[in-house]
């Protein structure tokens, strides 16, 4: 039995690596679970949608964040802790810190015009975005090197942090949509405060010139399409609004917070999924296929599995977690969300393929041509037929750009193996 070892070492280290990755996703789905709930159970059906905007707008700064600082550190700098990764973590954290304090200050700036409703649940999301874009950046920096279970340990922080602090505000009968969304944001600032001395190594501002032009080959191609993807909610988020009333975006977000789990599983395999892929490639093209389906198939039966849950429990639950106006909006589009939320999901195998193979271009162009149509038929969909015509637009759409995501990886690995392989990932001075 003695040559099967070498094969279940081989095994065992991504199995790992996934495991903690998964658990540690499980904690990021608790922390964004559980501030979309009480938010949802603290406001009217109104002021919930002027959060899922907000939150919308978070999402654009992470994204932003990841493409400029994390992502060129999974695709250039996975493997093990080395000084190498170590002066990149620095320019990478120190990166995402800055975008953080432009993210405050364009928050800041929304929610100073006038007549802006919940003013105060935009300068919550605005006030903790340096935090909540490090933290971000920390669990990057650990997931590159294999390193899962410090970032499972720096999400548990985030996550006890807030319920403490929820707690104290339940306890003062001080809760409040912004106080409940300051505490969820506080809770990330003190989780990264934490990932520093995890990490032994700190941000280093000095170093952010230097590491957007050392990957300015691939970052605006990265920027461009995670601003297509939180851009793309956006706008058929606000056209939604328009086009049939801001109780549509209400229970579609809804709907979403009940199913957040699956979306921060998606986000976060991402995490896992490209470092393992540049480690496949690194083996073979058949290799790097196979566990891009393995990603895909898994968080794709995941996300329904989630959604099987909330479709067979009593509705009195729902009103429980969402509050009775709220669950009314969301429980009439749940299945077209759950759809959306699960194909939407299963493109991160697709995704993975494309970042191991570095193909930047073919990653934008598929996310515009996806935009297109997520945004098109949403927002028909709710001209024509109210909010259950948006959502099941939006499903629609979401299976189309699946199969896309899938022929350009196709087309990516063809063209890969008539290339030469690409220079090593460049030192930091």
């Amino acid at each position: 039995m003695k040559f099967r070892r070498p094969k279940l070492r081989r095994l065992a280290g991504p199995a790992g690596r996934a495991s903690w990755g998964l658990a540690d996703q499980a904690l990021s789905s608790l922390s964004n679970l559980a501030v979309g709930v009480v938010v949802a159970r603290s406001s009217t059906v109104a002021d919930f949608g002027v959060y899922a905007l907000a939150f919308g707008g978070y999402t654009i700064a992470l994204n932003v964040s990841r493409a400029i600082a994390t992502e060129p550190l999974a695709v250039r700098y996975s493997g093990e802790r080395s000084p190498d990764w170590q002066r990149a973590v620095r320019a990478s954290t120190a990166t995402a810190l800055l975008a953080g304090f432009l993210a405050l200050l364009v928050g800041l700036a929304i929610a100073a015009f006038p007549g802006v409703p919940s003013r105060g649940v935009l300068i919550a999301f605005a006030v903790t975005m340096p935090g909540l874009l490090l933290q971000d950046a920390w669990r990057w920096a650990f997931f590159v090197v294999g390193e899962g279970r410090r970032a499972f340990v720096n999400d548990l922080v985030w996550l006890l942090a807030m319920l403490a602090i929820f707690g104290g505000l339940y306890l003062t009968d001080t809760a409040s949509a912004f106080s409940l969304t300051f505490a969820w944001g506080l809770g990330a600032v003190i989780a990264a405060v934490a990932g520093r001395f995890q990490a032994g190594v700190a941000p280093r501002r000095q170093l952010i010139r230097e590491w957007v032009r050392r990957n300015w080959d691939i970052t605006p191609k990265y920027m461009g399409e995670m601003l297509a993807v939180s851009g793309t909610i956006q706008v058929y988020m606000v056209g939604i609004t328009a086009a049939a009333s801001l109780a549509a975006t209400a229970g579609i977000r809804g709907a979403q917070v009940l199913l957040g789990p699956v979306n921060v599983l998606n986000q976060g395999i991402r995490m896992i999924s490209v470092p393992e892929a540049a480690r496949a490639l690194r083996h073979s093209y058949r290799r790097l296929w196979l566990v891009g389906l393995a990603i895909s198939f898994g968080v794709g039966a995941g996300a329904l599995a989630w959604g099987a849950v909330f479709l067979l429990l009593p509705p009195f639950v729902g009103r429980q977690l969402l509050g009775p106006g709220v669950w009314t909006q969301a429980h009439e589009v749940l299945i077209p969300v759950i759809l959306l939320q699960a194909l939407g999901a299963s493109n991160a195998g697709a995704f993975a393929i494309l970042r191991a193979l570095t193909a930047a271009t073919r990653g934008l162009r598929v996310r515009l041509i996806s935009s297109v149509i997520l945004i098109t038929c949403g927002i028909t969909g709710a001209f024509l037929w109210g909010p259950k015509g948006a959502a099941w637009g939006l499903a629609t759409a979401s299976s189309i750009t699946l199969l896309l995501w899938w022929n350009e990886a196709h087309r990516a690995i063809t063209a890969h193996r008539r290339t030469p392989p690409p220079p090593t990932h460049p030192a930091l001075p």
